[in-house]
């Protein structure tokens, strides 16, 4: 009886990690695109993934007003009923037009930071780490 409790409880620890290693592998190939983005941008990037809907309407606003740039969009977009932060990225078309074109990947981040925004910015900071560690950031 002893034997199959503990053949059972290794398995049950054999099946605890494996999910928590490909879940680590996701978030860090769903971080990587962003992970060397500043902070202050990257912050307003996570917040506003858990907004898609907003991202795709804000995006479309962007591609509609290729004129207005930085604070002159953020201040245009004033009124919508969007985020802050999805309001924030207007000053950042290219950002926008990545999200929107990637919506299941904006989706996906948008998830993994309401659901652990601890584990999200630790892996953040392991990514720039190893960024580091390569010489990337040189």
């Amino acid at each position: 009886m002893l034997a199959l409790f503990a053949s059972a409880s290794l398995a049950q620890s054999y099946e605890q990690r494996e999910p928590v290693r490909a879940q680590q592998a996701e978030l860090d190939q769903i971080l990587a695109p962003i992970a060397l983005y500043p902070d202050s941008l990257l912050s307003q990037l996570l917040i506003a993934a858990t907004y898609p809907r907003d991202v795709a309407e804000a995006a479309e606003w962007s591609r509609a007003n290729p004129d207005m740039q930085g604070d002159q969009a953020v201040r245009a977009v004033d009124r919508m009923p969007w985020d802050p932060s999805v309001k924030s990225l207007v000053a950042f078309p290219q950002v926008l037009a990545m999200m929107d074109e990637r919506l299941d990947w904006t989706e996906r981040l948008g998830d993994a930071f309401m659901g652990n925004p601890t584990q999200v910015s630790d892996a953040i900071q392991v990514l720039r780490g190893r960024a580091d560690q390569a010489g990337n950031l040189r």
